[in-house]
């Protein structure tokens, strides 16, 4: 392992190159997050119910699904390292299933249902491939407290570029390519191409990477070295030694029922508390998302274009964001600053019911900026907590689950985004909103609906965040205590911790 990676923090090229996968999974996470429902509903015909209903039932196969791959990841031995087959698999499946959700218009009732739930069920399961061990991969690239700051702060800075292209160069691509079933195939088939690429150059980029307990960057551990002429390259599901262990050293192995094992990660506060916490974060972004088109079109009365120019302004103003943040995060701590980007992210949403017709121009153009950059603080610090947590759990269990966790946050972000639609569904159900063409007009008590939806109920699920975070009370101290102790001790010393 060389010295930078000892010192805690990747080679740059290694880590930008990682970082570039959250550009395909911010892309089509986003484009999916603002248009799945719109789409469904408004091109496709799908009752808002059925069509929120069934995004959300697709979540539920997520969390069946992620925490068998996050155990899959655990076990793989492979050349490539443990996580990177599948970095390769997920970047080529994950947008060929998204262009394929988008280019279902024009077929029939019974096929469309059918296809649809082919689309989602594809879609979800290439996203799990990809991105369980693509985040799984963190705690090992970045060792150290503050360097896992700063490589989560570059993936941050990927993610907002690739939230840019989906949720900003998205409507602009819909409107271009005519604004209907032709402007979201466009949409399908741009945005797969780009996270084809970016989903390879995250595999390509990460060969020279450290692999848990290896002894070089990209070498299997001694123990299996000596057995290499007898095996064949091939996925094979043996557990790897623990994060920091020596070469060849044994670990106890993640055995035993997958969700049995996600259940005994629950044990530990922290990462209870961090999975909460960015359930309800996600939860409030993907409610936005999933309005935003509704609220433009039906209570602002502004094209599908001008979508793009607020989610652009909103993405450069958190990209501008990403050093300010991390500067104040490295002062004040994660948890604290977590606190108050929350909070205000909470009260700027809320603001939007406060509009009304005639408001002055720079008001609106104000609200995206500032909502960008507390949006990103929420990102860059549920980001920066997570390796620790993924520390924590092994410092206390004294086995390797990094993947088990990085399967379980990658359920919690789908059934996130999939709470938004349902719960915008639900709300355009009750209020009488007309499916079947976005030119139709709706009766005021389904603006009322989309306007609740975009402004006040998020603000609600961010105030609801803040007294978990308070609780959350892992830092660099706890965890200094934690290292060279006996599982059984950082158990006990684990329990103090939130209780």
């Amino acid at each position: 392992m060389n010295s930078t990676i000892m010192r805690g923090a990747p080679p740059r090229t290694t880590a930008w190159a990682w970082a570039t996968g959250s550009l395909a999974t911010g892309a089509v996470f986003n484009a999916m997050s603002l248009f799945a429902l719109f789409y469904m509903t408004s091109v496709l015909g799908v009752g808002a119910a059925l069509a929120g209903s069934l995004l959300f039932a697709v979540r539920l196969y997520d969390a069946v699904t992620d925490p068998v791959m996050g155990a899959i990841s655990d076990r793989t031995r492979h050349r490539w390292g443990p996580q990177r087959p599948y970095l390769l698999l997920g970047a080529v499946a994950l947008p060929l299933s998204f262009a394929l959700f988008f280019n279902l218009a024009n077929l029939s009732v019974a096929v469309t249902g059918t296809m649809l739930l082919a689309a989602l069920v594809l879609y979800s399961t290439s996203y799990t491939v990809f991105a369980v061990p693509y985040l799984a991969m963190s705690p090992t690239l970045a060792p150290s407290y503050d360097g896992r700051t700063r490589l989560m702060s570059m993936r941050v800075g990927f993610m907002i570029v690739g939230v840019m292209i989906g949720s900003a160069g998205g409507p602009l691509l819909v409107d271009v390519a005519g604004d209907g079933a032709s402007g979201y195939s466009a949409l399908g088939f741009g945005l797969g191409g780009l996270a084809v690429a970016a989903g390879l150059i995250a595999f390509a980029g990460t060969a020279a990477s450290p692999t848990v307990g290896t002894g070089q960057a990209g070498q299997p551990p001694a123990a299996a070295v000596s057995t290499a002429s007898n095996r064949q390259d091939t996925l094979a599901a043996e557990p790897l030694p623990t994060l920091g262990q020596q070469s060849g050293a044994s670990q106890p192995p993640v055995q035993g029922n997958p969700f049995v094992q996600a259940l005994d990660v629950f044990r530990h506060a922290p990462f209870r508390l961090l999975t909460l916490v960015k359930l309800l974060q996600l939860a409030v972004l993907a409610l936005a998302l999933a309005c935003t088109p509704f609220f433009f079109r039906y209570v602002l009365e502004r094209p599908t274009v001008e979508i793009s120019y607020y989610l652009a302004l909103f993405s450069v103003a958190g990209l501008v964001s990403l050093a300010p943040w991390r500067w104040i995060i490295t002062r004040r701590g994660k948890r604290e600053v977590y606190i108050v980007s929350v909070t205000l992210y909470g009260l700027g949403m809320a603001s939007w019911f406060l509009w009304q017709p005639g408001e002055a121009e720079w008001l609106f153009y104000a609200r995206a900026a500032l909502l960008g950059v507390f949006s990103n603080g929420t990102l860059v610090c549920a980001l920066a907590l997570l390796p620790d947590t993924m520390e924590y759990d092994r410092l206390a269990s004294g086995q390797n689950r990094e993947g088990m966790m990085s399967g379980i946050f990658t359920t919690v972000e789908k059934i996130a985004g999939a709470l938004g639609p349902l719960i915008v569904g639900l709300l355009l159900e009750a209020s009488g909103f007309v499916e079947g063409t976005d030119a139709a007009t709706q009766p005021e008590s389904a603006l009322m609906a989309v306007k609740l939806g975009i402004s006040l109920v998020p603000a609600l699920i961010c105030l609801a965040a803040v007294p978990v975070l308070i609780a959350y009370r892992l830092g660099p101290t706890q965890l200094e205590a934690m290292r060279g102790k006996e599982p059984s001790a950082g158990v006990r010393e684990g329990n103090r911790l939130c209780d």
